[in-house]
């Protein structure tokens, strides 16, 4: 038996973003009654925006010569907490605070184990890859047009 093929309508695409626009209480402290809201899946745009925000701090890092970064760990560690900061609603606590304080939560939720608690108990590991994925399928796009730039101007 075949399924019965169906039109997309406009009302098909707004229950799709609805549902990604579903918020969920997550329990960091049951017993205290301690939770965050977060979003169980990640939309393009917000994956975008993060991406776009991962550029502004390593650029803000580069020109003030700012004591982060210094391997590969630390941007991957920085990337997951940007992932807990534009997933939740720290996002708008965080939203008018400097970088510094930005690193200086993260080492927080860091030691008070909060941070992995998020990446592993709250978010699926397909929403994390999304993100993951996305920013190296930017990342490699950015390397080609490098690279074709140098070939054009005889490099």
């Amino acid at each position: 038996m075949t399924k019965r093929e169906t039109k997309l309508t406009l009302t098909d695409i707004r229950k799709n973003v609805e549902e990604l626009n579903k918020k969920q209480k997550f329990y960091i402290d049951k017993d205290q009654g301690k939770f965050i809201y977060y979003y169980p899946k990640f939309s393009k745009r917000k994956i975008t925006i993060l991406i776009n925000e991962l550029s502004h701090t390593m650029s803000y890092v580069e020109q003030h010569k700012l004591d982060f970064f210094k391997n590969d760990g630390e941007l991957n560690n920085y990337i997951l907490f940007l992932i807990i900061k534009h997933f939740t609603d720290l996002q708008a606590e965080l939203k008018d605070k400097s970088i510094e304080t930005h690193f200086a939560i993260m080492n927080e939720l860091v030691d008070i184990g909060w941070y992995e608690l998020f990446l592993i108990e709250m978010f699926t590991p397909h929403e994390i890859s999304n993100v993951l994925d996305e920013l190296s399928k930017r990342l490699n796009l950015s390397i080609k047009y490098l690279t074709l730039e140098k070939e054009l101007k005889g490099e």
